[in-house]
């Protein structure tokens, strides 16, 4: 977030042009507020507030960051620079100055979220926003997110604290940008400009080069494991987010046009930026790079028009100006806001429940500025800045051991099932058998070899598999968590994802290639690819978002991919979802459990139904046969053991109702076919 400085700065000339001044005060006219900047603020966070709450035609929302971030750049620059070359810069005094800015608003926002998590979530949620909250009060929360991501990753609307990362960039950029101004001040006093525009040039090349996971000289080191990811790389890192710092320090020194009519230019050109990258990107955009350019370029053509007039009146009207005010205290309110109350509908918001928020948000962030922000600033704080940070360090530390183990004991039905309400104890009942990608199986001498193939749901029946079918028969397992096994078709990733997807892909060909396999098993999250896959062969994106047209379109291509193979192939329905959340999360308010809507399963069995009538060699295992008999779908056993790990993942004790069924399938299908060995005759 960019933030607005203290009032109280005086604003003294200094060599070169430069004053020390609040954020709005213009070098040659101390007396002239820049409110363009606070109308500017309020772009940025509106944007990310609508983009959150799913504001139709606000996909690239998410860019509001990358403007705070040059904002922040200009503002911090332009004070420290005027200290440094005035003789009076001091760390001491600057950090002081940042905590006081920072910390109370901030601290707030640590105190009320710890007390809605302990009330709501549940306890492996509790455990890992617990994790947050420490690495939040120590400014690195973008370091744990980032290594967070992941396809297991839990889905970013259970993490209050997520959008904390953008803070701790802040807080790593103060920690470095002082000292390294310094240095260059005094080895570049006249052309300042040019090391700092080096700096933007060299981070821009690094996102360039790790954006897509792919750089060569990571790939043999441990490091690779999180480097590897390189959107996530690129998103949470402090050094690649220098770009927009540097990009706001350069208009620090580059002069500013003179006649009028270019500033008015540099505005609108500069909004038309903004606005074009928040309404036309979005965050599946396959280039980073560009996702950055814009909104920097943009924000940093605003800043450097400091005399436009009529353009200008679209960031210097009153309302735009107080929700810049106050847009440090809605950026942290917001998030938690939507996270904790989807948290409690098991859903997404409605559109009157989003815009309910969006002004709940907006009335909380005038709140906290007129509370906690303005007193603490204007001097009528009871504890020194130092202080209130360790403080605040010691005791959100205590507040992170206390809920480091997701206290259980906050759910009342735990004991029903305790592998429920621990999350070492729910990892344990996992139906995967946690193969990287691809491994061998069951009985490897047996000559019936089974060719197992998918995501992450046929891998969650590889234990139940071992256990059922692990004597008669060999399985070949070929699983890639989110990626699709198609003929035409693949999974729309980038960089390590797209290693990991071709890893199993072809790992899958070259054992159907060396012959001896009997019988494909075929698994998807079929439901789960509406907007996720390409084609093979030029990466052009194929959005299916109508599952009438989705179902078919796969099975399609996955005829196509087995077309040269003469034995047995079963698909697995996807899994009924489950409402499991609402068996692990505390009881201390009545809340929704809404039923989870199965016509997406039925629309595949109807399309398979309807594919198997010109595709006599598939079968299909249909998984909610066993899970959801007559008296409707279960997410527990009579002892009260979970069939499922998460909403859609099945655990072994789900896992042990379908995979009799695929064994059962396997025998019958391959006596029929006389269990002769076939090979696949076309390559991918």
């Amino acid at each position: 977030m960019a933030l607005r400085e203290d009032k109280t700065v005086p604003s003294t000339g200094a060599q070169g042009g430069l004053r020390s001044s609040d954020a709005y005060v213009v070098a040659d006219k101390p007396d002239y507020r820049r409110t363009d900047i606070d109308g500017l603020r309020a772009v940025a966070v509106l944007a990310v507030l609508f983009f959150h709450l799913r504001v139709s035609g606000f996909s690239g929302g998410f860019v509001g960051v990358d403007i705070f971030f040059v904002i922040s750049g200009f503002l911090i620059t332009r004070i420290v620079a005027a200290d440094i070359e005035a003789g009076r810069f001091s760390f001491a005094r600057f950090y002081a100055r940042r905590a006081r800015r920072l910390l109370p608003a901030f601290f707030t926002t640590l105190t009320v979220s710890c007390a809605a998590a302990f009330l709501l979530l549940a306890p492996q949620h509790l455990e890992g926003f617990a994790n947050s909250v420490a690495a939040a009060a120590f400014g690195v929360s973008n370091i744990l997110f980032w290594r967070e991501s992941g396809y297991f990753d839990l889905a970013a609307r259970v993490k209050p604290l997520l959008h904390t990362w953008s803070l701790s960039v802040e807080w790593q950029f103060y920690l470095v940008w002082p000292l390294l101004l310094s240095v260059l001040l005094a080895l570049f006093p006249r052309r300042i400009v040019w090391p700092v525009l080096a700096i933007a040039t060299l981070s821009f090349c690094l996102i360039l080069v790790f954006q897509d996971g792919s750089f060569w000289l990571l790939s043999r080191t441990r490091a690779s494991e999180w480097i590897a990811g390189g959107r996530a790389t690129v998103f949470y890192n402090t050094p690649f987010r220098a770009f927009e710092f540097a990009c706001g320090a350069a208009l620090v020194w580059l002069p500013r046009p003179r006649p009028a009519i270019v500033h008015e230019f540099l505005v609108l050109f500069g909004l038309a930026l903004i606005l074009g990258a928040i309404f036309v990107l979005d965050s599946g955009s396959r280039a980073p790079a560009w996702n950055v350019l814009l909104p920097a370029v943009g924000a940093s053509m605003v800043l450097h028009a400091d005399r436009s007039r009529w353009a200008g009146l679209v960031l210097r009207n009153p309302p735009a100006v107080y929700i810049g005010r106050i847009s440090y205290s809605l950026y942290l309110a917001h998030w938690p806001l939507i996270v904790f109350c989807e948290y409690g509908l098991v859903r997404a918001l409605l559109p009157t429940e989003a815009i309910l928020v969006g002004l709940t948000s907006l009335v909380v962030a005038a709140l906290m500025f007129h509370v906690v922000e303005q007193p603490y600033r204007a001097g009528r704080d009871f504890i020194r800045p130092s202080r209130l940070a360790l403080a605040g360090l010691v005791l959100f530390s205590i507040a992170s051991y206390a809920m480091s183990g997701g206290m259980p004991w906050r759910v009342q039905s735990f004991a029903a099932g305790t592998e429920l309400a621990d999350s070492a104890a729910l990892k344990a009942i996992t139906g995967s058998l946690d193969c990287q990608d691809f491994c061998e199986f069951g009985n490897l001498q047996s000559p019936r070899k089974i060719l197992v193939v998918g995501d992450s749901h046929v891998d969650h029946y590889t234990r139940a598999l071992g256990e059922l079918g692990g004597q008669e028969f060999h399985f070949l397992l070929a699983q890639a968590g989110n990626c699709f096994f198609g003929a035409d078709l693949q999974t729309r990733t980038s960089g390590a994802v797209t290693r990991h997807c071709r890893a199993a892909n072809d790992q899958a060909a070259r054992w159907l290639e060396a012959g001896g396999i009997v019988a494909i098993v075929q698994g998807q999250r079929w439901p789960g690819y509406r907007n996720l896959l390409e084609q093979k062969a030029d990466g052009v994106p194929v959005d299916l978002p109508d599952p009438a047209k989705l179902f078919p379109a796969m099975l399609g291509d996955i005829a196509k991919l087995y077309a040269g193979f003469r034995g047995p192939i079963i698909l697995i329905g996807h899994a009924p979802n489950t409402n499991l959340i609402c068996a692990l999360r505390p009881a201390y308010f009545s809340l929704p459990c809404p039923i989870p809507s199965r016509v997406e399963h039925v629309m595949f069995k109807a399309a398979f139904d309807e594919f198997a009538v010109t595709h006599p060699g598939f079968d299909l295992v249909d998984p909610a046969e066993n899970l959801c008999p007559a008296t409707g779908c279960h997410a527990t056993d009579r002892e009260g053991h979970s069939y499922y790990v998460d909403d859609h993942h099945l655990s072994i004790f789900g896992a042990r109702l379908v995979a009799p069924k695929i064994i059962q399938k396997l025998e019958t299908d391959l006596s029929a076919a006389s269990a002769q060995p076939s090979s696949l005759s076309t390559r991918r």
